[in-house]
């Protein structure tokens, strides 16, 4: 199933994109596209990250660089409440952006985390965390 390509969702009001693997190029689909829908491409800062499945295996892409995401990775996800800011880290890759929560007057950082349902690099690191909905994850994707 090893394809050079596949397609991965945006929002919902989007259109679908086909991932070029080996290079990290998004484009978008067009009619006569037939290729396997396998994950998401969504947006943090000004970096555009594809989360997808393969070969029963997750993956997280940012332009040519890919990573597997399985209980090996090196991966942290935290915030620095003070700046508002968050940190996502895999395989010594970096990233900082401004917190899903830096604009929400009502946000209590004691209160249950949404970071899940709010940010996608927060899902990744889920599924980084918990080998059950990684599986489960990478099985969905997988039927396409």
């Amino acid at each position: 199933m090893n394809e050079s390509q596949i397609i991965v969702r945006t929002l919902p009001s989007r259109p679908r994109l086909v991932l070029d693997k080996p290079t990290g190029s998004l484009t978008q689909v067009t009619e006569s596209e037939s290729l396997p829908i396998r994950g998401f491409a969504f947006p943090v800062e000004d970096k555009m990250f594809v989360q997808y499945a393969e070969d029963r295996r997750m993956y997280l892409q940012l332009g040519a660089q890919r990573w597997e995401v399985d209980s090996s990775s090196n991966m942290s996800y935290g915030h620095n409440f003070d700046d508002k800011t968050t940190t996502f880290t895999i395989d010594g890759f970096s990233v900082e952006y401004e917190a899903w929560w830096a604009h929400d007057p009502t946000f209590n950082k004691f209160a249950p985390e949404r970071d899940q349902d709010e940010d996608p690099l927060a899902n990744v690191y889920h599924l980084y965390k918990n080998g059950e909905d990684r599986e489960d994850y990478i099985r969905r994707m997988m039927q396409g």
